[in-house]
């Protein structure tokens, strides 16, 4: 039925099945404990525990408290005594142990505008750990505070996109007009913002870019939302989005409202995403459109769109195969949509062979000294989509090569392994085709190091210098813990210096989402924010809720689907049942912009410190234009076919 995706079976699946079964590999059952040890396994790491906990309290009495996930928060010196203090007493209520609110504390909150994958990584953490406490029989005291987490993070993710007013339409991020009922003014002056369309119609601004709106649904006078949404952002909250229904999903103690208002909203970007919009001169799906009618500037998940505005006739990006494909078997897992299913399967697998090209193509997102991790992060966050829903044996299979032979192991230089980013390290061990035996076992043992390194909390971003100007002049300098850093004569991406080999967590500069930063970056750091720890709080969590075993389909879902069953065609085939346009709906004059984005209208504005996913930042980042990323990486697929074909 999939004549691209069942050419063969995954030889090394079928030995490994021969060794289980003759007794010569021990069954992955037969000792089957977390990836990262919970209390009462061998291995657990009580110190850890302890600080993942002082980082809970961080982010969810603190950061999570305008909307319930995401954001950064920026303390004032004077004030900064007061977050040490509240961390430091081990209470929970904020309020309770300082005397305060912690709108009073704090000057500002950041990452409106990036609230998709900063917040939705952080939201994905918060279902992996109320998956995991409930059903290993933690105490009903924390298991319920889990669930209360899980809840007030579900609810923001559905203002999300319910803000647009528009059915699956996303925005770029949301934010408060006021505070609470009781609470004091929100810290922070708000942007200005612009209506949607000018007098005559006409949307505004005329050129695209990120632009802070009222709320257009009705419903929420409360919020502002950022339009312009990049692929990045879709990356981070569909795959919260998934995660939160994995968790919740026949969860009786979880109000059926909540889960099916989860479903609806995936099931409308979902049927969204499927339909044909006009792009430049062109056509493509996969697009993300804004609730002005047109695509936003990074709106490409397409494989038939090299660059934004640029779409051929044959899939020859595999990045964006493998955002697609995450994207859509997460949206088919959480809505059970047979027309979803029947476009990922039929349409995305069997038609335009997306898996075939990121099995063949994906590690030229590796770029040596000049590779953005950002994107890397885009990709394992994307394909955990696949890894973790994908319940059919051959696509689960290739799947799992993609995994190791493009994204983490391809050989290329400044790949995954040995980078020991936990999340890239804990994905690999719980669903590569090994698990955590062979070199799965090596990519635990990298997770747990960086785990147990990373700050404690209050995580500061207090700067860091390993090497002052000579030692670079010199590229080699005395790291801050003593060791030597060699340090590379070329620049890393944004122009930063860095090592030639990954820093230890120990001394590595501070970040606020540290998956998403390049981890040989050698300087950084300062000013008054406190981070996150969102990307931490993930990987922690998934390491808890995936099992430890030899055989990586193991931790597929519980609640994974099927596929549907054929009958409803491919192409168009989603767009036409649910009643919807062949082209989308696309106004004239949508052709997205061709530039960087740009601080939109009311001053929109970036925080952090790391260059955007594919060149995709809020100005004043320091993201350029994907342009040139992906120049070259297009640069790379036609050489690497020159010489395949020579």
């Amino acid at each position: 039925m999939y004549p691209r995706a069942i050419r063969r079976y995954d030889a090394r699946m079928r030995l490994k099945t021969f060794l289980v079964a003759t007794g010569l590999l021990v069954s992955s059952q037969a000792a089957a404990q977390s990836i990262v040890p919970a209390p009462g396994e061998a291995g657990f790491d009580a110190a850890l525990a302890a600080k993942v906990d002082d980082h809970d309290r961080v982010l969810h009495e603190i950061m999570a408290a305008p909307l319930g996930w995401g954001l950064e928060a920026f303390v004032p010196a004077a004030n900064r005594g007061i977050i040490d203090a509240y961390v430091a007493s081990g209470q929970r209520d904020f309020e309770a142990q300082s005397g305060q609110h912690i709108y009073s504390v704090l000057r500002a909150y950041g990452e409106h505008g990036d609230l998709g994958m900063f917040g939705g990584t952080s939201a994905a953490g918060d279902a992996f750990r109320y998956a995991h406490l409930r059903d290993s029989g933690a105490p009903a005291a924390e298991v319920d505070r889990a669930r209360d987490d899980l809840l007030a993070a579900m609810q923001g993710m559905h203002w999300y996109t319910q803000v647009t007013g528009v059915p699956g339409v996303m925005s770029r991020g949301i934010r408060r007009k006021g505070p609470q009922s009781g609470a004091p003014a929100l810290p922070g002056m708000l942007p200005a913002t612009l209506p949607l369309f000018d007098s005559s119609g006409n949307p505004q601004p005329v050129d695209k870019e990120p632009t802070w709106r009222e709320d257009n649904s009705g419903e929420l006078p409360f919020l502002i939302w950022l339009d312009d949404t990049s692929k990045d952002q879709v990356d981070g909250y569909i795959f919260a989005l998934g995660a939160a229904y994995d968790a919740v999903a026949g969860d009786s103690t979880i109000p059926t409202a909540a889960i099916d208002t989860l479903v609806e909203d995936a099931r409308a970007i979902g049927l969204k995403l499927t339909e044909k919009v006009s792009v430049g001169a062109s056509e493509a799906d996969l697009v993300l459109t804004d609730a002005d009618g047109r695509p936003t500037s990074f709106h490409d998940m397409s494989a038939e769109e090299l660059i934004p505005g640029l779409v051929v006739q044959t899939a020859g990006n595999p990045f964006n195969a493998v955002m697609a494909l995450g994207a859509m078997r997460t949206l088919f897992h959480i809505t059970g949509d047979e027309r979803i299913g029947r476009f990922y399967y039929d349409e995305l697998i069997a038609a335009r062979g997306y898996m075939d090209l990121a099995e063949a193509e994906w590690a030229i997102t590796y770029m040596g000294t000049n590779t953005n991790y950002s994107n890397i992060n885009m990709g394992f966050v994307a394909i955990y989509g696949i890894l973790r829903y994908e319940t059919d044996p051959t696509i689960a299979a290739q799947a799992r090569r993609v995994l190791e032979n493009q994204l983490y192991a391809p050989g290329e230089d400044r790949e995954a392994r040995g980078l020991k980013q936990s999340l890239f390290d804990v994905i690999y061990a719980g669903f590569g085709a090994m698990g955590t035996s062979g070199p799965g076992q090596t990519a635990v043992s990298d997770a747990l190091e960086t785990l147990e390194d990373y700050p404690g909390a209050p995580h500061w971003n207090d700067a860091v210098e390993n090497c002052d100007p000579m030692e670079l002049t010199a590229l080699s300098c005395t790291a801050i813990d003593g060791s030597t850093i060699a340090v590379s004569p070329l620049l890393g991406w944004n122009d930063i210096r860095v090592a030639v080999d990954p820093l230890p967590m120990a001394i590595r500069p501070p970040s606020n989402f540290e998956w998403r930063s390049d981890p040989h970056r050698v300087n950084g750091g300062g000013g008054d924010r406190l981070n996150p720890a969102g990307g931490f709080w993930a990987a922690y969590w998934l390491g808890r809720l995936l099992q430890s075993t030899n055989d990586g389909m193991d931790n597929v879902s519980p609640n994974g689907r099927p596929a549907p069953p054929p009958g409803m065609g491919g192409a168009g085939g989603a767009a036409g049942a649910a009643g919807q346009s062949s082209t989308g709906g696309a106004p004239s004059g949508g052709a997205p912009g061709t530039g960087g984005s740009t601080g939109g209208a009311g001053g929109a504005t970036a925080t952090g410190g790391d260059s955007g996913g594919c060149g995709c930042r809020l100005a004043g980042g320091e993201g350029p234009s994907p342009h040139p990323y992906w120049a070259l990486m297009l640069a790379a697929v036609a050489a690497r076919r020159r010489r395949q074909r020579s």
